[in-house]
């Protein structure tokens, strides 16, 4: 920093993050007056926590921050607010169902610079596109002039300091050379100091006197303003070759063969669209890249990536193919300059809070909110629990694991826009089990999730928080996820109806996946009816979610009331005698069975062997399936069509660096799924896949000689948590030990958990299945079970 300037925000040894997750690793860093500082990273560096525990959001863990020689570090953020900083934070932050002008309205402050409308005229002054704009709703405003109206609702402040995040992320280049113009007007008149965090290193060279350079939560480098114009130092950070030029017309120097200029002139051809004019005609142009935004392979990451393909290239043809693909990487700079395509978010909220543990005793919330839906509709004043995996836009989501922690979505699921429509109330996030690789409730990142019926047993997961707040009362409903049981088996710890669906009834767009085939959402509730209800809200094809092909939907509350009588149940032999199987839980199951008799059903007994083979199929399938796609493909993958979420994928990517940080469960599916794919080259997964298919239609064989199969949900009762210092292998053991009932059932067949006793102070539940978009026949049988007498009895 420039003596001449007087130091007016440092800070000293700054430590911070998310909980006990930490980012930021003693930062040291000066902005003086009248001083614009830029720091450039990657996603997932630390650049959005350093601004948010700035201006705190976030609270420091170690270190200080000062402001105009105050210590602010401990002070609140309406505080830092008054005392002159301003934040515009990543994503903007606009009310979309507020007019331009009541989002200003909303901004002003009594102590500011003047009156309402006074300052509202002078703010407009620096932002005359929005003069135009001033009764359109905010949702209605395109990406860039979003921007345009965040930065202006800061000014509203009269703030001295500006905390920028990300302003140019998917903003079109002709409004971001209008907002350097109007930044820089802004610095010159009213005297503001910046710092700006950018990926797009034209916007933060133009304004910056200096850039610093962060990676992993600390500032490992710093550019000065003869550096930014150094070709070789900008490289570095950049990635080889990229600083030739970061605009089209850039008067930098390239030096190109011969072959590259003309292959790089066939690209260029490629990349036009097809012509329709005469020849005489102007044709048509790629649009002008006016920012190098993606990074460029270096040197030394072509040759790595060279290896890795068993490749034998010189350093010169590296080079070569750098200047190839460079019409290419210009492509993603235009994608990275675009909007993206995401559904819109139509109900208001506030980020909602994280529960004391005073107001979460059985650690089953994440976090609580209140989203009201629509004033009527069919879930109308229903309060509804999410699993946290599902996107909640606004909202905190982590997945159970220290690594998703800190992300927020921007878009709410499918399935949570179909329940604010249908008139529910989202209550918030219940906590699940570490990126839900456990049956258990002892690997949340947070603690483990007690059994409502007995304090420090399993509540079952990976759904644990979902059947908990119901069992408790805390809900009326939750939405529930299940890949191996995840749904039925916290349903049968707790007490709850828990419904795994059809594959591709519930559209699963917008909640995190483990791998597409076994991937279900559906309803835990406290009883029957409340379940077939919220499942007719759920159902149907969305045109966003792959796993869908065209799903049968029926009104599903019209099964309620019809009895048991007439209906053929065959009981799984195969889904008793495991070598786990406890004694008490096989005697409440026959006696279910036997009030099922007395209801008027048939039942007999049914023998499908291939249950025990898909079992080995299904752990084919997820252990292959998430190592590819969950892990590697950082819970999206490629090769389907759909809604992606760019985001959750940057912030799933950063375990690659965390690893350690994950659950010994998913660690031990690891190693399986790694050796398979990377010896076997995924052989055992297409096998596994074409053998599941084999084990379905002996299943559907049965469902065609019975309406329905029965069999105990979980072969026992909820177990102890494990100490937090127990072996690798009991902690292993207790996530999976509970799962040859219900993951052979993720091949795609609905199945539901319904309790039927209690032994111990614990629930039992038995499991019924049915053939695909066979729920009605399981809601016809589990209500009339559930009329007969209170479970709680038997």
């Amino acid at each position: 920093m420039s003596d001449e300037r007087d130091i007016l925000l440092s800070t000293k040894g700054l430590s911070g993050g998310y909980g006990r997750v930490p980012i930021l690793h003693g930062i040291d860093l000066d902005v003086g007056e009248n001083e614009v500082v830029g720091v450039l990273g990657h996603n997932g560096m630390g650049k959005t926590t350093l601004l948010k525990t700035l201006m705190g959001f976030l609270p420091a863990t170690s270190g200080q921050i000062r402001y105009d020689q105050n210590d602010i570090t401990r002070l609140p953020p309406n505080v830092r607010n008054q005392i002159g900083l301003g934040y515009v934070p990543q994503g903007r932050g606009i009310f979309p169902q507020l007019s331009v002008r009541d989002n200003l309205r909303f901004a002003w402050q009594d102590h500011g610079a003047g009156s309402e409308h006074d300052v509202i005229e002078t703010v407009l002054a620096d932002f005359p596109r929005l003069s135009r704009l001033l009764d359109r709703e905010g949702g209605a405003l395109s990406g860039g002039e979003q921007q345009l109206l965040s930065l202006a609702r800061c000014l509203m402040g009269d703030p001295d300091f500006l905390l920028l995040d990300e302003p140019t992320e998917g903003i079109q280049p002709s409004i971001i050379e209008e907002m350097s113009e109007t930044l820089l007007k802004l610095r010159q008149r009213r005297g503001l100091s910046i710092l700006l965090v950018e990926q797009n290193f034209d916007f933060i060279a133009d304004l910056s006197d200096r850039v610093l350079v962060l990676e992993r939560g600390r500032i490992t480098g710093e550019l000065t303003r003869a550096d930014l114009s150094d070709q070789s130092k900008v490289d570095q950070f950049l990635g080889f070759g990229a600083a030739r030029g970061t605009r089209q017309n850039s008067a930098r120097p390239q030096t190109l063969t011969t072959t590259s200029r003309t292959v790089l002139k066939r690209a260029e051809t490629f990349a036009q669209p097809p012509s329709t004019t005469a020849a005489s005609d102007p044709q048509p142009s790629v649009s002008t890249v006016t920012a190098m935004t993606i990074k460029r392979p270096t040197l030394a990451q072509m040759r790595s990536m060279a290896e890795r393909f068993g490749m034998s290239l010189s350093d010169e043809d590296l080079s070569e193919y750098t200047e190839i693909i460079e019409p290419y990487m210009q492509a993603y700079d235009r994608l990275d300059a675009m909007p993206d395509n995401l559904p819109e978010v139509r109900y208001p909220r506030s980020p909602g809070y994280f529960p004391d543990p005073s107001d979460n005793p059985l650690n089953a919330w994440y976090v609580k909110t209140e989203v009201r839906g629509a004033p009527d509709g069919k879930l109308r004043g229903k309060r509804i629990a999410l699993k946290d995996t599902i996107c909640l836009a606004g909202v905190p989501l982590m997945n159970g694991s220290s690594i998703m922690e800190g992300y927020t979505p921007e878009i709410d699921a499918t399935i949570v826009t179909r329940m604010l429509d249908a008139g529910a109330i989202i209550a918030g996030k219940a906590h699940c089990e570490n990126f839900c690789l456990s049956g258990g409730s002892h690997t949340n990142a947070k603690g483990p999730i007690h059994n409502p019926y007995k304090r420090g047993y399993m509540a079952g997961g990976s759904s644990a928080g979902s059947a908990a707040l119901v069992a408790a009362g805390e809900v009326d409903m939750a939405i529930a996820g299940d890949q191996g049981g995840s749904i039925r088996i916290p349903a049968s710890n707790c007490g709850c109806y828990g419904m795994k669906p059809t594959h591709g009834l519930v559209p699963y767009t917008g909640a995190m996946p483990i791998e597409q085939t076994i991937d279900h959402l559906g309803p835990v509730t406290n009883n029957v009816a409340d379940n077939a209800l919220l499942l007719e809200v759920l159902a149907g094809e969305d045109g966003l979610d792959p796993r869908q092909y065209k799903p049968t939907v029926y009104s599903y509350t019209e099964a309620l009331g019809r009895g048991a009588h007439g209906l053929r149940i065959g009981v799984l032999k195969e889904g008793f005698g495991h070598p786990n199987s406890e004694p008490d839980v096989e005697a409440k199951v026959m006696q279910a069975i036997e009030r099922f008799r007395e209801l008027g059903a048939r039942v007999e007994d049914v023998s499908v062997p291939e249950h025990h083979t898909a079992m080995d199929a299904w752990t084919a399938i997820t252990l292959e399936g998430l190592q590819d796609g969950m892990m590697w493909g950082n819970s999206t993958g490629t090769n389907y069509k759909g809604l992606f979420l760019p985001s959750m994928t940057d912030h799933m990517a950063q375990w690659k660096g965390r690893a350690d940080e994950l659950s010994h469960s998913l660690k031990a599916c690891m190693f399986v799924g790694e050796h398979f794919q990377r010896q076997y080259r995924g052989r055992f997964y297409g096998k596994a896949q074409n053998i599941m298919r084999r084990c379905n239609e002996r299943y559907l064989a049965a469902l065609k000689q019975y309406d329905l199969l029965l069999m105990p949900t979980l072969p026992i009762k909820p177990q102890e948590h494990p100490p937090a210092d127990c072996s690798l292998s009991l902690y292993v053991q207790l996530a999976f030990e509970m799962v040859p009932n219900t993951a052979p059932f993720n091949g795609g067949l609905p199945a539901m958990s319904i309790p039927c006793g209690f032994s111990e102070g614990l629930p039992i539940g038995l499991q019924l299945v049915g053939p695909h978009y066979g729920e009605m026949k399981i809601y016809q049988a589990a209500h009339a079970f559930e009329q007969s007498g209170d479970w709680r009895d038997m």
